[in-house]
């Protein structure tokens, strides 16, 4: 080589490495609700289209809490945000409530999922009038046109997919040079979670996923039978209950009352609208969908038997504030776009309307989750089909799946189904646990601590999950 060839491929060398020096990401200090101590906030830029890499580019906003001990780790613990649609960087104070421990020695890693927070977050209103809190469907037709329509001038809305998503991670990954990383996932975060492993086995070193949500199950298809299951576990529960038993005979049948009562168009409550107050009719479908939403909370679920004895027996209006509660909450917490644009992309076109109707009369739930994706996901612009994304993932690296006896959406079954191509990993199932975690968060911190520094379910110690930590039922 000439020294002149030489000295320009240095120069291009030189050149390219104080590109990447540039691009490396920003980080400064930052305060962040629910975190302590030394806590930096950042983003990192990725391709809106991964195939037209020169167009609009997006932020992918990161914050890091870092480790509070020594020796601290080169590996990172990043948590997964559920919905689809929740904001990663709100979970800090989950991240400290439940991996304290981890974050001992190792630095604990919040990420807005593209779409969500201050990742190009999609946020829309669903409830644009007053009846929408109470109405048959969670995503009004309108509504959805309307939040469709303004996203489009800033997104592209078919490239909000879980395979982006998984890409967007690697490409935080590289940018801080991290040799690996430790994830936690939960619910929708576990099907992060799956696909990163398929697509970047190698950026992996141990996995934790609980409301084990794989990649295989076609939601919400599966809802009205695990929520009927759920149903079941709160009636046995009540009976078993000297107190709940003696307030609340049947949960069953006050609901049948309550369905009768909501059919006929009777259940109306008032609320808050605009400065004033609105009389409203609660729909069927409004009760049944929110009764499971709150199945999922161990908190919320003490408190349905006396609920829905209350509006069985004449007084509606505390079950009928909580689903404009649910309602209302749905819109401040979840980034509507990106929530449509991940289950109409991956879940709709694998609905079957039919065998959901099949479950109306013998659910409580029946067809109505499915009805309400399948008749928004009319008017998305949905997402491309990834190929094989729904196929399952095999992989010999460390996982460590985690489920809530009780929860009526991710129940044991789907994490059972997902352990036979991981043969690395292992199911540990928390009894009196539903979808969330609250109630058994320091247990869950001691066994998740261990797996992450052995790097090993081999001999993990999870026994406390086999003590009941569901709250007493309240009787009102």
């Amino acid at each position: 080589m000439s020294i002149r060839s030489t000295a320009t491929a240095l120069a291009l060398l030189a050149a390219a490495l104080s590109s990447a020096k540039a691009q490396s990401p920003v980080l400064a200090p930052c305060a962040v609700p629910g975190l302590s101590g030394d806590v930096q906030c950042g983003t990192v830029s990725v391709p809106e289209n991964r195939a037209n890499p020169g167009g609009r580019r997006i932020g992918i906003a990161v914050v890091i809490a870092r480790a509070t001990g020594t020796p601290r780790e080169p590996d990172p613990f990043i948590l997964l945000a559920g919905g689809p649609g929740q904001a990663g960087t709100e979970m800090g104070p989950f991240a400290t409530e439940a991996f304290g421990r981890v974050r001992e020695h190792r630095d604990i890693v919040l990420i807005d999922s593209r779409g969500t927070g201050r990742s190009n977050g999609l946020r829309c209103a669903m409830n644009r009038q007053a009846a929408d809190f109470v109405g048959w469907t969670m995503f009004p037709p309108a509504s959805v046109r309307a939040c469709r329509d303004s996203l489009a001038t800033v997104s592209d809305l078919t490239q909000y997919t879980t395979a982006n998503i998984a890409d967007d991670l690697e490409d935080v990954r590289r940018a801080f040079r991290w040799p690996a990383v430790n994830l936690y996932g939960t619910s929708y975060g576990s099907r992060i979670a799956f696909t990163f492993l398929r697509r970047h086995e190698s950026s992996v070193r141990t996995i934790v996923m609980k409301a084990v949500a794989p990649p295989t199950i076609a939601f919400p298809m599966n809802y009205a039978e695990d929520s009927e299951i759920a149903l079941d576990l709160l009636e046995r529960d009540c009976k078993a209950d000297r107190a709940c038993a003696a307030a609340v005979p049947s949960v069953r049948a006050d609901l049948r009352t309550l369905m009768a009562r909501a059919d006929s168009g009777s259940i109306r409550v008032t609320i808050p609208w605009r400065g004033t107050t609105e009389s409203v009719v609660v729909s069927r479908d409004a009760i049944v969908s929110v009764l499971m939403t709150a199945l999922q909370s161990a908190g919320e679920r003490s408190r349905l038997p006396a609920l829905l004895h209350q509006a069985a027996t004449g007084d509606a209006t505390p079950l009928g504030t909580l689903v404009a509660r649910t309602r209302m909450t749905l819109d401040q917490l979840l980034y509507v776009g990106m929530h449509l644009s991940v289950i109409c992309g991956e879940d709709a076109r694998r609905a079957d309307p039919a065998a959901a109707r099949a479950t109306d009369g013998r659910t409580f739930l029946g067809s109505s989750r499915v009805r309400m994706m399948v008749e928004a996901c009319r008017d998305w612009t949905v997402p491309p089909e990834t190929p094989g994304a729904s196929e399952p993932v095999r992989s010999s690296k460390p996982v460590l799946l985690v489920s809530g006896e009780l929860d009526p959406n991710t129940p044991r079954h789907h994490a059972e189904a997902a352990l036979r191509t991981l043969p690395n990993g292992r199911h540990v199932v928390l009894k009196g646990v539903a979808h969330g975690w609250s109630n058994v968060a320091a247990c869950g911190a001691a066994f998740v601590a261990d797996f992450v520094a052995r790097r090993s379910v081999r001999d993990l110690d999870a026994s406390c999950g086999a003590v009941s930590s569901a709250p007493p039922f309240v009787i009102r």
